[in-house]
């Protein structure tokens, strides 16, 4: 995985929270044995654990989300993806197996995160920022390439 500055959403707490999820899956990703994938599956577990539920309770709060369950539901399937993967590692010898299984994940979170930020996230972000700030916050990020 690799940090893209396009996830940056101008909370600070969320731009943060975002780039230490991507580096706990890019440690994952790099994982070469069983005790490694363990340690950064559980470090990247109890960080998404405490992400999602402070993004959770402000999802409850905020009023008219229509998308808040889908919100919620995504980050439970993201935790219950991350125990799935734990247990077969540790149930399981088959060490091409096991590469192959984080890989995958890996990559699908690398796919899903960009998406989930951009299209869920931001709704935090703006309801965050305008708690404090009475508006919505405003994110740079340079463009492509032509």
């Amino acid at each position: 995985m690799h940090t893209e500055p396009t996830l940056a959403l101008g909370d600070p707490r969320l731009d943060r929270d975002h780039a230490e999820l991507q580096r706990l899956a890019q440690q994952l990703a790099q994982a070469r044995n069983r005790q490694e994938v363990l340690a950064a599956l559980d470090a990247l577990a109890r960080h998404c654990a405490a992400h999602f539920a402070a993004e959770d309770e402000d999802l409850r709060l905020m009023q008219g989300n229509d998308d808040a369950v889908c919100h919620i539901d995504e980050h439970a399937a993201v935790l219950a993806s991350l125990a799935e993967v734990k247990d077969w590692v540790i149930e399981n010898d088959d060490v091409a197996g096991m590469a192959n299984l984080v890989q995958s994940l890996c990559a699908e979170l690398e796919r899903w995160l960009p998406e989930h930020v951009h299209y869920m996230d931001s709704a935090v972000a703006a309801y965050r920022s305008k708690n404090r700030f009475g508006g919505s916050p405003v994110a740079f990020a340079p463009r492509p390439p032509a």
